[in-house]
């Protein structure tokens, strides 16, 4: 990955990993999470794997502690820790984010929400109001 990739995404991940926060979110914060993702340019299909294969292995272990995170995670550490497992893991981020029984523990908290930001992100492409 690429330092004009690293820029594209970093917005995306700060903004992804808030459905990691020990937090609950609104519709109001999914429409600001999503509206970033529709900003990005990315494909549907890119923001999911941005969401399974570089954000959910570094953030999602915040949930599963008795004192997770819920101010938001430092930008920087975040960013840091995504690209280092890009770099230096790949294939076994990859296999921990498509394997489903390494990838549930990571998203069952989650998915529901990456649900409605994608019908969020699609609303705000296409100028569709969300079913």
């Amino acid at each position: 990955m690429d330092e004009h990739q690293i820029q594209k995404r970093r917005p995306v991940w700060v903004a992804l990993s808030e459905l990691w926060l020990d937090t609950e979110l609104t519709t109001a914060d999914l429409e600001r999470i999503a509206r970033v993702l529709a900003d990005s340019g990315l494909s549907i299909a890119e923001l999911r794997q941005v969401y399974l294969v570089e954000v959910a292995p570094v953030v999602a272990p915040n949930l599963l502690s008795v004192a997770g995170e819920w101010a938001g995670f430092n930008e920087e550490w975040l960013c840091s820790r995504i690209v280092r497992n890009l770099r230096d893991r790949p294939r076994r981020t990859r296999f921990w984010s498509w394997f489903p029984l390494t990838r549930w523990p990571m998203i069952y908290a989650t998915e529901r929400h990456w649900t409605r930001l994608v019908e969020f992100v699609q609303e705000y492409r296409d100028g569709q109001p969300a079913v």
